[in-house]
């Protein structure tokens, strides 16, 4: 009783000093130790045998372990959350793909593609008690809603696929056939259906405005002789894509003062794989803009003053009916009539009229100017033209400058150009209208008179029968 009840320490201690050997009992061995209490082996504590029960146990436990672990990776695994992002990215791209704008809006695309998103997720198990599961379902829910979804319609069906690597996700699949508009000087349009206009538009005007992108210009008159103006202001916003560019939405602002080197809010960079890009070939002169998911490339010029324009986008995403009274766009229909200001009648009448009043130096002397800079066609004329109502030299480098761009970016440009740098046909078509004018005039007068003298001759042959 007196050991039972003694301390560890005791214990320890008889354990220590007990006798080297003992006879062999019934089931057990002959115990040797030393005394390091090492085991030696064909001992009781050392033979193999002694060992079966306890390592058939841990064996157990092991197995129990890997049971245990492997169900946690069967649940995680089958709440595959970014699998179900997965396939409603590649429901939203397949149908953005299949289907034209005319087909379907954006938010018809989208709006299938949250209900593909919401039906994987409803689908998967396991997720019970995943915070990330709950969280994306919420969010779904909330897009759906903000975007008012039905979520009884449809959802995606298609034949799965491997989600596109980020450079073929937001790359342009559609037709490479294009379509460009430029804007400079006093300004000067070349619209997407190549037609060239000199036009007024004071004030705000929309040059682009479609699902993916805006561009507003702001014009201030420069000549008050013809009412002339030029471009000190341009806005460009691409609009929210969420994998391609921002979720809400990207601005660029540009001045007379300024052309900064990155968006308004510091970032040159969007979207996967930088599909949206901003670089500034020249600090403060020049600067590209280029959206690779929709292949389109914007150029921006700060040219003394005034800023020039060009954008280049596929013809696929312009709009079908540019006649549209209520399209504002001047890109895609053009200036207002009243706004229109017939640069080809200005230019034949100052061949010989020199007024201080509407002309700042002598059409043979801003010829001279604009042909020494390589001009040529609607280029060199619109050179003339700003010559002539400004003296001011810098729109040669602005028309210079548009005419680079256009030669970099529109082959067809030079091959389909007449390179003409003189004004010769157009004093020729004035002249003719000036020259026949007073014929007509003749003629109707002429003719007047036969009438008058039929009606006379008439009337006396009446009097003399009475």
């Amino acid at each position: 009783m007196v050991r039972r009840r003694a301390s560890n320490f005791v214990i320890k201690y008889n354990i220590a000093k007990r006798p080297k050997s003992r006879r062999r009992g019934k089931g057990s061995d002959i115990l040797e130790e030393k005394r390091n209490n090492t085991f030696v082996p064909n001992s009781c504590h050392g033979k193999t045998e002694m060992f079966m029960p306890i390592s058939r146990n841990g064996r157990e436990t092991v197995f129990l372990t890997v049971l245990v672990l492997g169900i946690l990776f069967k649940s995680v695994h089958a709440c595959d959350v970014d699998r179900c992002w997965e396939e409603s990215q590649v429901a939203y791209q397949t149908l953005k793909r299949q289907l034209s704008s005319s087909e379907a809006k954006d938010t018809d695309i989208r709006c299938t593609s949250l209900r593909t998103y919401l039906h994987c997720l409803e689908n998967l198990h396991g997720c019970k008690g995943i915070i990330k599961f709950h969280s994306v379902k919420k969010v779904v829910k909330n897009q759906m809603s903000h975007y008012q979804c039905d979520p009884s319609l449809e959802i995606w069906t298609g034949t799965p696929i491997t989600l596109l690597p980020p450079d073929e996700l937001c790359t342009y699949h559609g037709k490479k056939e294009y379509r460009h508009c430029g804007l400079f000087g006093d300004p000067h349009i070349r619209t997407f259906d190549n037609k060239f206009q000199t036009c007024r538009v004071q004030g705000a005007w929309p040059l682009v405005d479609n699902d993916h992108l805006t561009v507003q210009v702001t014009n201030e008159v420069v000549s008050r002789s013809v009412r002339a103006t030029a471009t000190t202001k341009l806005t460009v916003l691409i609009k929210g894509n969420r994998d391609c560019a921002s979720d809400s939405y990207i601005l660029y602002q540009a001045d007379s003062y300024m052309l900064p080197g990155s968006f308004n809010d510091g970032q040159t960079k969007y979207g996967k794989s930088h599909s949206v890009s901003l670089v500034e070939i020249d600090p403060g002169r020049h600067v590209e803009i280029t959206m690779k998911y929709i292949d389109t490339k914007i150029v921006i010029r700060l040219v003394g003053n005034y800023l020039t324009f060009l954008i280049r986008m596929p013809e696929q995403l312009l709009p079908v009916n540019s006649t549209n009274k209520n399209n504002l766009e001047l890109c895609v229909r053009g200036c207002p009539k009243s706004e229109i200001i017939d640069y080809k009648k200005f230019l034949a009448l100052k061949e010989k009229q020199v007024s201080e009043s509407d002309v700042n130096m002598s059409r043979q002397e801003a010829e001279d100017l604009c042909r020494s800079a390589n001009l040529v066609d609607f280029y060199f004329d619109s050179c003339v033209f700003d010559l002539l109502t400004t003296g001011n030299d810098t729109f040669i480098y602005s028309a210079l400058s548009a005419l680079q761009d256009v030669l970099k970016s529109d082959p067809d440009f030079q091959r389909n150009s007449e390179n003409r740098t003189k004004l010769t046909i157009y004093d020729k078509m004035y002249r003719d209208v000036g020259n026949s004018a007073p014929c007509v005039k003749t003629s109707y007068l002429n003719l007047l008179t036969v009438f008058a003298l039929i009606l006379v001759s008439f009337f006396n042959l009446y009097l003399c029968r009475t």
